[in-house]
């Protein structure tokens, strides 16, 4: 891939954690002014855990590719740590194959029923009647973003079992605290 694509990549990437922050701290001051609302005027604003409930879709959904960039997912290395560098970058393309048919599954179901609910104006019920298309179409993109980064750790992996070199490995010393 071209070192163009891969700052693009990165940059969409860096801009949607970005983003998963921003909302985040937007739902703790919902949080905050529906309790200050209630405990002061008797009046919390209306479908905040609603609005909490359907932003924690972009919290949780927007870092999956920095996450999966990082190789920041859990992992358990118990039965790979005796693995050769070859065997490990066979494993990756297929961890991130599978997670690529399963991601891209959802997300692909969710897409397919978002023009129908657009079209037919569905909402959740409450007093602010929120649409239920957008938080949709955030997670959408954030699996697109996520199956797109899965598209290149598949690559990546391939190379490792081909060639036996792992460019992104970090080397620790024997003695290094992690």
């Amino acid at each position: 891939m071209s070192a163009v694509l891969i700052r693009v990549q990165n940059a969409i990437e860096n801009a949607a954690l970005l983003l998963a922050g921003v909302v985040l701290l937007s739902m703790g001051l919902i949080i905050v002014a529906s309790i200050v609302g209630r405990v002061l005027f008797l009046n919390p604003i209306p479908d905040d855990l609603l609005m909490v409930g359907l932003l924690n879709v972009a919290v949780i959904a927007l870092p999956l590719a920095y996450v999966e960039r990082m190789r920041g997912h859990i992992t358990v290395t118990v039965t790979t740590d005796w693995l050769g560098v070859r065997a490990l970058g066979a494993l990756r393309a297929f961890g991130a194959i599978a997670m690529a048919i399963f991601f891209g599954g959802i997300g692909l179901m969710v897409a397919r029923r978002m023009p129908d609910e657009i079209a037919k104006g569905a909402y959740y019920d409450g007093v602010l009647q929120i649409p239920t298309w957008p938080m949709k179409a955030v997670f959408g993109a954030a699996v697109l973003l996520f199956v797109a980064r899965l598209i290149v750790s598949i690559i990546a992996g391939l190379r490792t079992m081909m060639t036996g070199i792992d460019p992104d490995s970090v080397v620790r010393s024997p003695h290094e605290e992690i």
